[in-house]
């Protein structure tokens, strides 16, 4: 009997995981990123390297601008800059759904060139560019990857001591299994927790019978009434006036006890139109929603959001621990090492389920579904970081007043990633698809700060440094370090057992 379970545990293991690996890989890669997305979006905004963001906001700027790309926007919204990202952005939300969003630069309140930026791996991260079927479809990995999770720790008999053992020169399953062990072990509640959290911030989402039975499938109404935000029903009559924004702030700030950090107009065409400011999330674990609102028209003040009850608190509070806004620098970078272990768990994971059938596979032949699994595994954990690394390339080498130039970043991602996982697939059959394209991600990696030096010398490494910017020189030396890491993944010989025997047959006609 208990054979028996450990078996179905083990089964269940391998195929909750391979069948979801790579889009997990994906999800964590894009995830591990945006734990530092601001500064991201701050390193690809060169030209706002030399401005520091003001003490007052100035959203009317943001707004001013949002009326033009947007007049009957369904809601505008403008966040001010911060230390962690200087600059002032502008968004807007159509009826459709649709969006936009424009950076500025907080001192002169014009348009700075645009960017993907550290938001293009965070949207990747929660639902892969791909709006809601592609948020149920990160759900469903979410949930399968507990599964997996569990049934993990039920089949590790030596758990604690498979912790402590790693061979790094073991050759074939041995070394990628030992990895997939120590980073599975050393990150597992950091794992549960990231993946469990990840599921319930879109639970309403995900189990809707209730909001479909008491809100008429309405979501915003039902984040509304359980955070106490404040909106009114359009009227149909057009707004004569929008008030200023900028002298309301500091009304807000005494209200809230802490400095605004974003600012909403709801219907801006329309004459129930309603001001609204928010604070950051910064201060604790959990989400700070409390808002503060005012007449569109008149400026006059109408509502100040309650503390949430205890249900929506503890739901903010496994939002907060998601996304880790609280704690400073010192937690993100806890959450980015825990998701590169993370990411090195899952490819490894990948890897242990090819080598464990390379020899069977290559007695027997049978290489349709097994070649399949070789090309999504180099193409996907080899390709992506690629792709990331061209992205960064072309934030800096596609000119300035290229239009739309943050689509253009995203075209060098999804091109560089294909090209990527074409010459992998390819070159995998002759054994070497893993190290070139783990070399080809090392010499990117190493352009990266070169180029940066060369097209924005004021934005490169030895200039932040000089200027104290840590955060800023923390990216390229970043890219620095991963790069010695897959150049030594490059260099490193991969010890085949039956590479020889695996190769003749695939290469065959």
């Amino acid at each position: 009997m208990k054979e028996s379970f450990l078996k179905s545990m083990a089964w269940l293991h391998t195929w909750s995981g391979l069948l979801v690996g790579w889009l997990l890989f994906v999800i964590f890669v894009g995830g591990t990123i945006a734990c530092f997305d601001a500064e991201l979006d701050d390193w690809m905004r060169p030209a706002l390297h030399a401005t520091a963001a003001p003490q007052t906001p100035r959203f009317d700027a943001a707004f001013a601008l949002s009326r033009q790309q947007a007049p009957d926007a369904h809601v505008w919204w403008a966040h001010r800059g911060d230390s962690r990202d200087r600059a002032l952005e502008s968004y807007w939300v159509l009826d459709d759904g649709t969006e936009g969003q424009v950076a500025l630069d907080p001192g002169t309140g014009e348009p700075v060139p645009g960017t993907a930026g550290g938001e293009f791996f965070f949207t990747l991260h929660y639902n892969l560019h791909a709006g809601l079927p592609g948020m149920y479809l990160v759900g469903l990995a979410g949930m399968l990857m507990l599964v997996a999770l569990i049934a993990g720790v039920l089949i590790h008999k030596r758990i604690f001591k498979d912790f402590f053992t790693f061979r790094p020169r073991a050759r074939g399953q041995r070394a990628w299994l030992d990895g997939h062990n120590v980073t599975g072990v050393l990150g597992l509640p950091f794992h549960l927790m990231i993946a469990y959290t990840g599921v319930a911030i879109f639970t309403a989402s995900y189990m809707f019978g209730g909001i479909n039975a008491a809100y008429d499938g309405s979501v915003e109404r039902f984040f509304a009434e359980a955070g106490d935000f404040y909106e009114r029903p359009e009227t149909g009559e057009p707004l004569q006036r929008l008030h200023p924004v900028d002298p309301l702030v500091a009304d807000a700030e005494r209200r809230l006890g802490v400095p605004v950090d974003w600012a909403s107009v709801h219907h801006p065409a329309d004459s129930s139109a309603v001001i609204a400011f928010g604070t950051d999330h910064s201060r604790r674990v959990a989400w700070d929603m409390r808002q503060v609102s005012y007449d569109g028209e008149t400026g006059a003040f109408l509502h100040q959001s309650r503390e949430p009850g205890a249900g929506y608190t503890s739901y903010a509070y496994l939002g907060g621990m998601h996304m880790a806004q609280f704690g400073g620098p010192a937690l993100r970078w806890l959450y980015f090492l825990m998701g590169v272990a993370g990411c090195v768990m899952i490819a490894s994971g990948l890897q242990v389920w090819v080598r464990k059938r390379e020899k069977r596979v290559a007695q027997a032949g049978a290489l349709s579904g097994y070649g399949l699994v070789l090309g999504l595994n180099v193409g996907v954990v080899a390709g992506m970081p690629l792709a990331c690394v061209a992205m960064l390339l072309a934030n800096r080498l596609l000119p300035a007043a290229l239009p739309d130039r943050a689509a253009s970043e995203v075209a060098v991602f999804c091109a560089s990633w294909i090209l990527a996982a074409l010459w992998g697939a390819w070159r995998t059959r002759r054994g070497r698809g893993w190290r070139e394209l783990f070399g080809a991600t090392a010499l990117g990696l190493v352009a990266v700060p070169v180029v940066n030096l060369a097209a924005t010398p004021d934005s490169a490494l030895p200039a932040t440094l000089a200027r104290g910017e840590l955060a800023l020189a923390a990216v390229d030396l970043t890219l620095l370090a991963f790069a010695t890491a897959f150049g030594w993944l490059a260099l490193r010989r991969p010890g085949r057992a039956v590479q020889a025997e695996l190769q003749a047959r695939l290469e065959a006609p």
